[in-house]
């Protein structure tokens, strides 16, 4: 059974395609030991398949979340309806002393903490003023994700937001010289095609639904522009290295740039707040409106951006084109109990062609479950990971 077992992870398993990776042949000793490419890579997997069900549960979650506290029946004598820039901020509260404890405990304690912080962030004050445009873009896109579910069911919301796989693919060739194969550009083209089929206004779902579709439609690609945007951005500056002398600094470098985006990205939150929605956070309250659902959302949407960054550091961008492609599949199947939804022909054929086209951008040749870069087991590189459309460690419902 044990041979059984080894012949089975020789042939094709994730744990067989990481060995092969790492460039040397794999024997039957690799299976019973700890030796780098057996036993720690198959632990590697566990962790990548743990990641890829929790981004699948949190990203189908947020979007049905989302839509039904924007839609549910509430009592006339309740006031105004939550404010979106509120729920927002509260991400952000939630998401910032995560990020500074995450530093603290790779840097070894209080101590460590107070020297990374000083070394990379108060010590480097131009680097750091370059997380305020990523951190404005999340922010806008945070706002402009609930606009988009306050007037697109969750499905069309889902397959539409996929477009930013096309526009991180446009922005990672002009902005990283990221190169593409052929199989990517069809996947894009498939997208987009996708993308036009689910966005017909002349459906009768769209023509019936509640709101405006142009309204959310135009919300959703503004927000897919933002988030491949400045995740392309986010992304060029991980890839800085680090100038610190301080030794952790380069094993803390995703948790302090988050601090970096966090400490802009609060401030700009509760300022879109205060000016946007100002009279009825005077009138009502910040809080007002919030009950167990939107509290909920609030924690996914934070739980979001931490995700992402558990994905870049124990999976790949690839583990997040699989769960997208998932996501939208449970989202429509949800949605019609939920919601009492009606899936058109139409739709069908375009999610249909926007899950196949997100599998297709995956499976970029030649790599496999963890690229190891520089014959080095262990060490990513991210220069080799297709980017899906990622949504930055800030951003929500990715």
């Amino acid at each position: 059974a044990a041979t059984a077992r080894w012949r089975a992870a020789k042939g094709g398993s994730c744990r067989g395609r990481l060995v092969r990776a790492a460039g040397r042949p794999m024997d039957e000793d690799d299976f019973y030991t700890k030796r780098p490419g057996s036993w720690l890579m198959d632990e590697m997997c566990k962790v990548r398949n743990v990641v890829l069900a929790l981004l699948v549960v949190q990203t189908t979650s947020i979007v049905l979340l989302m839509r039904f506290s924007r839609t549910m029946d509430r009592p006339p004598d309740a006031g105004p309806m939550y404010l979106a820039s509120a729920a927002v901020f509260m991400a952000e509260v939630l998401k910032l002393p995560y990020c500074v404890l995450m530093v603290a405990r790779v840097g070894g304690g209080l101590r460590g903490l107070v020297a990374l912080v000083r070394s990379e962030i108060t010590g480097q004050v131009l680097e750091t003023f370059k997380c305020a445009v990523p951190a404005l873009a999340y922010t806008i896109q945070g706002n402009l994700l609930f606009v988009a579910l306050s007037n697109l069911d969750a499905p069309t919301y889902q397959v539409t937001y996929q477009t930013k796989t096309l526009f991180t693919a446009l922005f990672s060739r002009l902005m990283l010289g990221r190169t593409l194969a052929r199989s990517q550009w069809l996947a894009l083209a498939l997208l987009f095609l996708g993308a036009v089929l689910v966005s017909d206004l002349r459906s009768p779902a769209h023509s019936s639904s509640a709101g405006s579709p142009l309204l959310g439609f135009a919300a959703v690609l503004g927000a897919a522009v933002l988030s491949s945007l400045s995740s392309v951005y986010f992304e060029k500056m991980l890839k800085r290295p680090a100038k610190s002398s301080v030794h952790s600094a380069e094993a803390a470098s995703l948790w302090l740039r988050n601090m970096q985006l966090g400490a802009f990205a609060l401030p700009l939150a509760a300022l879109t707040a205060l000016t946007h929605d100002g009279e009825q956070v005077r009138a009502y309250g910040l809080l007002h409106g919030f009950n167990g659902v939107v509290w909920l959302v609030v924690l996914l949407n934070g739980c979001g951006g931490l995700l992402v960054a558990a994905t870049m550091k124990y999976a790949d961008n690839i583990v997040k084109c699989f769960a997208a492609a998932i996501a939208i599949i449970c989202g429509m199947v949800l949605s019609v109990p939920i919601f009492h939804l009606q899936l058109e022909p139409s739709f069908l054929a375009g999610a249909a062609l926007t899950v196949s086209a997100t599998v297709l951008y995956a499976r970029k040749p030649a790599l496999s479950c963890l690229t190891l870069g520089g014959g080095r087991p262990g060490r990513t590189r991210e220069d080799e990971l297709p980017l899906c459309g990622s949504s930055g460690p800030s951003a929500s419902a990715s």
